[in-house]
Formats: structure tokens, sequence, C-alpha cells
């Protein structure tokens, strides 16, 4: 999948010493759902459609070697809608701008199916960096 522009550009300055907050950690990332269907686009930095952010789940994210995992709970009174993107943010704010250094790492446009009000739905995201 592709990294959205900002994404990109973070990766770049951490690269060379860089300091940037907040970053992809326990208390950093973020996991956003979202209803949108348009496709990717690099210059994004949020969710086409509405979205819903869930923080991380205690010992979230991991990260093995070139494999970063993150997951979020989204409990019965949030996110009740088709969920047909998602993506990793290091903010719950939903700005588009890279103001305040928010940035969003990548979006992926998919069908994950319907999330009730009834129902507590959990999301994974698994990022392998290959080359």
């Amino acid at each position: 999948m592709p990294l959205h522009r900002t994404g990109r550009n973070i990766i770049a300055a951490l690269l060379h010493g860089t300091s940037v907050t907040p970053l992809l950690t326990g208390t950093g990332a973020v996991l956003w759902v979202g209803s949108g269907t348009a496709a990717h686009d690099s210059l994004d930095n949020h969710l086409k459609g509405v979205s819903v952010a869930a923080t991380m789940e205690a010992t979230y994210p991991t990260q093995s070697v070139n494999v970063n995992t993150y997951r979020g709970l989204y409990a019965t009174n949030v996110a009740n809608f088709e969920w047909q993107e998602w993506g990793v943010k290091n903010s719950t704010a939903t700005a588009t701008s890279t103001a305040a250094n928010v940035f969003m790492l990548q979006r992926m446009q998919e069908s994950l199916g319907t999330k009730a009000s009834t129902q507590q739905w959990q999301l994974t995201a698994t990022l392998t960096f290959t080359t």
C-alpha cells in the first residue's frame, strides 16, 4: 500500500535524526476507519469519508524487524457504518493539514464490512516494509 506524502516526509526526516512528535508509539499512534471510497491520493493527510479514531490497545504498536502492527478497538457506540477505508495517523484530530506535525502514514481503501451498534470491533493493521 502506498504511503501518503506526509508519511514519506516523516520517514525521511527521521532517517536524518530530525525530531518528530508525536511518533507512532503507544501514545502517539492512532488507527482510523472511515466510509470513503475514493482512490489513494498521496497529497491527502486524512481519510476521505466519515471517520472515527481508535487509540492503541495495550502493548501496541509492535515492531519486529520490518513489520509494524497497530491495533485499535471500536466500542459499540462508535464507527457504526460501512468501513470502506482505514489508515494509521499520529493524531486523533481530523485535520487535513500538517500543522503541529500531524501526519497520516498511509491510507488503505478496502471494504471491511458494516459495523452495527451492538458490535465491538477490533482492527489490526500490519505494515510490512519491503525492498
